[in-house]
């Protein structure tokens, strides 16, 4: 009977201490950008964040026709100037999925319609 009661501690200690990992284990949320509108500038994207709440491992889907259009991950001299360089993360392909990897402000832009079309957005992620 000894036996059967350190098997059973055992069996409750692995549950609980799933309890406390499973929380951080939390599935991703898959979000596309401008919802049905697409990346695109004829929305408003700071709208579009502001009623969410976006987390570590959370994607980001860029729909958006490549031939006027692209998504460039940029810091936030970038985004407040409106200016790309070659240490940014350029994506063209029209259907860009971003998981955001670290908490923190990541910011994007569409480098033809930032400057004249406002095209960008900055994205606040949290740890938990």
């Amino acid at each position: 009977m000894a036996r059967l009661g350190k098997c059973s501690l055992n069996v409750a200690a692995a549950v609980i201490m799933l309890a406390l990992i499973l929380p951080s284990l939390s599935y991703a949320t898959t979000y596309y950008v401008g919802d049905s509108f697409g990346w695109s500038y004829n929305i408003d994207l700071d709208s579009w964040v502001g009623d969410k709440t976006f987390y570590v491992n959370d994607v980001l889907v860029f729909v958006y026709d490549n031939t006027y259009h692209n998504v460039v991950s940029v810091d936030a001299n970038g985004y407040n100037t409106c200016s790309t360089n070659s240490n940014y993360g350029i994506f063209t392909s029209g259907n860009d999925e971003i998981t955001l990897t670290s908490a923190g402000t990541w910011y994007f832009i569409c480098s033809y319609h930032c400057d004249f079309a406002n095209q960008k957005m900055a994205v606040i992620v949290n740890s938990s």
